[in-house]
């Protein structure tokens, strides 16, 4: 399915930050129900599924920069 260019919907994918947000807050949830569980998490690390103790993951309130999206818009194409 794809998104009309000019629509909201379309917009969201075309800048991307608020759809790379909701993935950052969903992962931030996730690590924080795993740890009040203590039940660790599959990551994906070096080409292969790896569990992690949810202890040894770390949480932040702000995203790094190393984490931060380098989108590219596509509409120079």
């Amino acid at each position: 399915m794809r998104a009309r260019q000019g629509s909201r919907v379309g917009q969201i994918f075309a800048d991307g930050h608020q759809i790379d947000e909701a993935l950052r807050s969903a992962v931030r949830q996730v690590i924080r129900k795993h740890r009040k569980h203590n039940a660790p998490v599959v990551i994906w690390r070096n080409g292969r599924t790896a569990w992690v103790p949810a202890e040894d993951l770390k949480t932040t309130a702000q995203p790094t920069a190393a984490l931060k999206s380098k989108r590219v818009s596509k509409r120079g194409r």
